[in-house]
């Protein structure tokens, strides 16, 4: 409701309506009078008047702050079936104004062409046209420059690049390295009561999330490692964390990897935060104790390595959180799978390792249940009868891209185990990642079949990209090569028993997938690894041995390799993969959260 002035309002007690005296203020009440007046009067207006005085209006604004104004005011004038020619051609060159104040110089020759169609003596429009595109003839983006794009664009096309790319665009003097900060700086990873020089990093990003809140808003994933089981306090840095919290307004995703004590204070302090987490990953380092867990209720990512402790902490958590979980990774080997207290058929992501006991039925519970399952890692302590149940369901995970099945150890012996498997996994075309892993092959094809059936079923996979195995101990190394699957971009052996591995790698050379990217050796008695790669695997980007990384280039023909520091191999390691393009060679970690 408007307050209006009354009419004698103002006024002396000697004036009357017909005095010469000029009326000097209406003493207005509503300070929004003059906005509701414009719509009052613009109501009665046709679209075609409303557009001629929105046009009106536009020419107040300043061009280059007021360009989405613009652009939606002109957009929506142009919509108009009614508009004149000379309206139409006004709006398009306050839009090719603002366009060009904005570098948009490919969108500014469209306007200006249409102006000129609709009004070709229009001296604006030939003067634009004169003025900023002189030759027709020249490409809108010259050599050696760089391209007039939005804020907007210049974001698109750095969400395509990987880490290492973003940190070089740091140093560039362009709107670039601003918007590869946001992207870097949406994931932090603080290293507390480590060597000096992180721990100096750690407090001074601490400290920039408590002082600066645009800079707190872009962190979206938080990782806390403490190394090692050493007893000294974190106290000082916990109580850094609890002032840091409460501004990573937007955070979604935390990983925590220290003692459990410390866990426990660390976990109490984001209970307290009100954030809406989706992930969690925690691996307490020292592998005991009991965790209280948080009082969440949507986690979507849970992530538990442990190597002790009960489970009913753990699984009144999974309760909880039952409905929302999509992505579960759980391992501890002394936990029987928590059939009851998780939801398989919710489940997109699932990797286990532990105890499949006896008379467990957990390979048919995710078999019946799983419909939904993209990824599945089974690392056992078989004691079951578990082919029975791979009999059962040879067509089941009918959208599975990510298989592994490795044992850890077994009490069992059932000789149809990897023919069963094999048989689950014949024809799956879409399946892009494969891991068989057993602790011996020698025993492993006495007890569970482990034998040339599980090699055979690979020339089926035709999507796959990467391999981790096992060589069966009745497949020779040269036609092994030739079986694995031409798609194959990665590929890991584990060694059966002592060879000379020189001789072995040479063997495999001839048969190797030809676009081999990466290649893993573990177990394997390698005394020089430079020998070892320019023996067998000259192709490759990247070779690790055992827990060691190389960068694998060559320089005159000859092979070179460079190790990767720890740091980068610990903490960051699928990064760096992905960088040389061999981001589908190892299992996604938990920490990296989807």
């Amino acid at each position: 409701m408007h307050h209006r002035a009354h009419p004698t309002r103002g006024l002396s007690s000697h004036s009357s309506p017909s005095s010469s005296t000029p009326v000097r203020s209406m003493n207005v009440f509503n300070p929004k009078i003059l906005d509701a007046s414009i719509r009052d009067v613009t109501s009665c207006l046709t679209d075609e008047q409303k557009a001629d005085v929105l046009l009106s209006a536009m020419a107040h604004l300043q061009i280059d702050r007021s360009r989405t104004l613009i652009e939606n005011a002109v957009q929506s004038c142009l919509s108009l079936s009614r508009l004149s020619s000379g309206n139409a051609a006004k709006a398009r060159l306050m839009r090719a104004k603002a366009r060009l104040a904005a570098g948009l110089r490919v969108g500014a020759h469209q306007d200006i062409l249409a102006a000129l169609e609709l009004q070709p003596d229009n001296p604006e429009a030939s003067a634009l046209m004169t003025q900023h595109v002189v030759d027709l003839g020249k490409p809108p983006v010259q050599p050696h420059t760089t391209p007039g794009f939005s804020t907007e664009i210049w974001r698109e096309i750095a969400l395509w690049l990987p880490p290492r790319d973003l940190k070089s665009l740091l140093h560039v003097p362009h709107v670039l390295s601003r918007i590869a900060s946001e992207l870097l700086f949406q994931r932090i990873d603080l290293h507390l009561a480590s060597e000096k020089r992180e721990s100096q990093r750690s407090a001074d990003i601490l400290t920039r999330i408590i002082t600066d809140a645009t800079f707190a808003g872009h962190v979206k994933t938080l990782r806390v490692f403490v190394p090692g089981r050493e007893t000294f306090p974190i106290t000082f840095q916990t109580g850094m964390l609890s002032n840091a919290l409460p501004k990573l307004t937007n955070l979604k995703y935390v990983h925590c990897a220290m003692r459990w004590k410390d866990m426990f204070a660390f976990l109490r302090v984001l209970e307290t935060v009100s954030h809406r987490l989706t992930g969690l990953s925690l691996m307490p380092s020292d592998g005991t104790g009991e965790l209280r867990f948080p009082r969440f209720k949507h986690i979507v990512q849970f992530s538990l390595h442990s190597t002790g402790g009960a489970t009913t902490q753990v699984y009144d958590f999974l309760l909880q959180n039952k409905t929302a979980i999509r992505c579960l990774s759980l391992h501890n080997p002394n936990w029987s799978f928590p059939t009851e207290a998780i939801s398989i058929r919710n489940l997109a992501h699932l990797d286990f390792q532990g105890i499949f006991p006896a008379d467990s039925r957990a390979f048919a519970d995710i078999l019946s249940s799983g419909h939904q399952l993209e990824s599945l890692r089974l690392e056992c302590h078989l004691e079951c009868t578990a082919s029975t149940q791979f009999r059962e369901f040879p067509t089941a995970l009918p959208f599975l891209h990510h298989f592994a099945f490795s044992l850890i150890g077994y009490r069992v012996n059932d000789h149809d185990l990897f023919p069963a498997i094999s048989d689950f996994l014949k024809g799956r075309t879409a399946l892009r990642t494969l891991q068989l892993t057993v602790p011996s092959a020698d025993w492993a094809l006495k007890r569970l079949g482990y034998d040339a059936t599980v090699w055979g079923v690979l020339p089926s996979l035709t999507s796959l990209r990467s391999l981790t195995a096992t060589l069966p101990k009745d497949v020779a190394a040269p036609v092994a090569m030739w079986l694995v699957p031409r798609s194959v971009q990665a590929l890991s052996l584990q060694a059966l028993a002592p060879v000379n591995t020189l001789e072995f790698v040479s063997q495999l050379r001839a048969g190797m997938p030809p676009h081999l990217r990466y290649i893993g050796l573990s177990h394997f008695d390698v005394d020089d690894a430079q020998a070892v790669i320019e023996q067998g695997f000259p192709m490759v980007s990247v070779a690790r041995i055992d827990d060691d990384y190389y960068t694998v280039s060559k320089k005159n023909g000859i092979v070179k390799l460079e190790e990767w520091p720890k740091g980068r191999t610990q903490y960051n390691a699928r990064d760096w993969l992905e960088c040389y393009g061999c981001n589908e060679a190892e299992w996604r970690d938990p920490t990296q959260f989807l």
